[in-house]
């Protein structure tokens, strides 16, 4: 819980540093950021109270700790949290020790073989260790039966299998082709030319025809766009900016149709997702943000935001979280005790 406590301390430093500085040029701008900032900031303190309260479980969802690796690793791959990434670090390193443990006594790992959960997840998650300086020998023998199953390859449409070919190329257990035959095949990648699905989020109708279809849609994009920026690690590819105004008007028009629609799971993922790709400029973000702040239950959860996942209460904390800390830029540095 102590930790929980000291990470909600450090997020909080930014939001209202921003408004701070806001004010002091306009006074006006400044009263109405301060104001944004602490309801943020109650936001974040409530969120964070809650996954104080319950913790991670590898009983319970092995991925309920995997994301929580991911959740610290995005936190630690942003410049603004550069004087934190110690702490992080220490927060990374304790769920990494959780799960070695739990699979040691186990045995666990092979069975998620069966589905796509194991392919999504070990390749990224062995890649975080590995950038962290962290051992991941128990790893191994699961990344070369997904090799060897090529579950990194088909069906090549699938952003999935991209997710994946991403992750294990970077460990260079597979060869960069893999990923530029995924990245040829992938909507993304095509629809520069195409609009076709620029017209289908603009076009409310047709995408809610097909409600499930649409969400997985966005979900398609939102993994796509952070597997190419690794949860922010890395700067967009010179595929997304030579893009760039696409992504803007494809990105702003996915948000749009999540916001009226409620759709709060995929809503947090893009408003991250806009953050990655440096598009604070867009129409449709300051809805989407207050949406979610609106959909926050009173025990700090934001409710189970996709019921479709055994973790869907804590999926949805973890991404509301990583939506908000975006609007944390120009932070003051916080140090640690």
């Amino acid at each position: 819980m102590r930790s929980i406590i000291t990470l909600l301390a450090l997020l909080l430093g930014g939001t209202i540093a921003s408004a701070e500085q806001v004010g002091a040029s306009t006074p006006d701008n400044g009263v109405s950021m301060y104001i944004q900032a602490q309801t943020v900031n109650q936001v974040i303190d409530k969120a964070m109270h809650w996954l104080g309260e319950n913790p991670a479980s590898v009983s319970n969802e092995l991925m309920e700790v995997v994301e929580e690796i991911m959740f610290f690793y995005a936190l630690y791959s942003s410049p603004a949290y550069e004087a934190e990434r110690p702490y992080f670090l220490r927060e990374i390193t304790a769920r990494h020790k959780v799960i070695k443990a739990y699979l040691a006594e186990t045995g666990d790992a092979q069975q998620h073989l069966k589905g796509d959960w194991a392919a999504l997840t070990y390749p990224p998650l062995v890649y975080i260790l590995a950038e962290l300086g962290l051992e991941t020998d128990v790893y191994r023998g699961v990344l070369d039966e997904l090799i060897t199953l090529k579950r990194h390859l088909t069906p090549p449409s699938n952003a999935m299998r991209l997710w994946i070919a991403i992750y294990l190329a970077r460990l260079d257990l597979v060869h960069d082709s893999s990923v530029q035959y995924l990245l040829n095949n992938s909507s993304l990648q095509k629809d520069p030319e195409t609009h076709v699905l620029l017209d289908y989020f603009t076009d409310h109708a047709v995408a809610n025809r097909d409600q499930n279809a649409t969400i997985q849609l966005v979900y398609n994009i939102t993994h796509e766009i952070i597997a190419l920026n690794d949860f922010g690690a890395l700067s967009p590819p010179p595929v997304m900016l030579a893009q760039r105004a696409h992504y803007a008007h494809l990105v702003d028009a996915a948000i749009d149709w999540a916001t009226r629609e409620s759709a709060l799971d995929v809503l947090a993922e893009l408003v991250f997702c806009a953050h990655l790709l440096d598009l604070k400029e867009l129409p449709a973000l300051p809805a989407a943000v207050a949406l979610i702040i609106s959909k926050q239950q009173p025990n700090g959860s934001f409710g189970i935001t996709n019921p479709d996942r055994s973790n869907g209460e804590r999926h949805g904390v973890l991404t509301s979280l990583l939506a908000l800390k975006t609007l944390g830029a120009n932070r003051r540095t916080v140090y640690m005790r």
